[in-house]
């Protein structure tokens, strides 16, 4: 009987460690970021602070696991519960403080004509992938000099590359279009911007740095959920 205390009390034991360490490592790859001043500065641009809590956490996951490249300090957050008349793509420098550009983007044609709601990870489906990418490297292809993303999350983005899930321009998702007619056009799956803010986006997203495409499925992502950041 006493052995059987004994082996309970260290699995207790072992399973308290474990959860600490873990912790300490989450706390650990959020060292040196103000959420509470970054969320005030993101929020006052229009970015919710659900969206933002829920792209530190996965951000958190990347950095913890060593998947961003030499751009750590840059994370990008695109809302796809926002209409694509809105500007939805905030790029954020986390060490600063601030919000670097918020921009135009459109979705996939097969997730919905003004409102993004379907997603998929599978190749032909046309449609937006959620979850976490890292910023992978440019080429020039259809729509000139672009960038490719890698999704990092099985089952949730990590066909992005086989899916050819690029940044790229394109002249549907410039401000004329979209003011004439209410919405951006869609892409393939891509994340599109104008053709005018195309080379700051890249050149300040560039080398491994954080994307992260929110919906409201995002919310059972087990990255997401599992981060330092408790979810609303």
């Amino acid at each position: 009987m006493r052995m059987l205390q004994v082996g309970a009390i260290m699995v207790l034991l072992l399973g308290t460690t474990s959860l600490f360490a873990n912790t300490v490592v989450q706390k650990n790859a959020m060292s040196g970021l103000d959420v509470a001043k970054l969320k005030k500065v993101a929020s006052a641009d229009g970015l919710k602070p659900q969206v933002l809590d829920a792209a530190l956490n996965a951000y958190t996951w990347a950095n913890q696991h060593h998947k961003l490249g030499d751009n750590k300090n840059t994370l990008t957050v695109v809302d796809f519960t926002l209409p694509s008349y809105a500007e939805r793509m905030w790029v954020l420098n986390l060490k600063e403080d601030k919000v670097l550009m918020k921009l135009y983007t459109t979705q996939g044609k097969g997730s919905g004509l003004v409102y993004a709601t379907r997603f998929s990870n599978k190749v032909g489906t046309d449609e937006s992938s959620l979850g976490l990418f890292v910023t992978s490297n440019e080429y020039y292809g259809h729509h000139g000099n672009s960038l490719r993303l890698d999704g990092l999350e099985k089952g949730i983005n990590n066909n992005a590359r086989r899916r050819t899930v690029v940044v790229h321009s394109a002249w549907y998702a410039t401000p004329q279009f979209i003011q004439r007619y209410h919405r951006a056009g869609r892409s393939l799956g891509c994340f599109a911007v104008a053709p005018a803010v195309k080379d700051e986006l890249l050149n300040t997203i560039k080398g491994g740095s954080a994307f992260f495409a929110y919906a409201k499925p995002e919310v059972h992502d087990p990255i997401v959920r599992g981060g330092p950041i408790s979810l609303v």
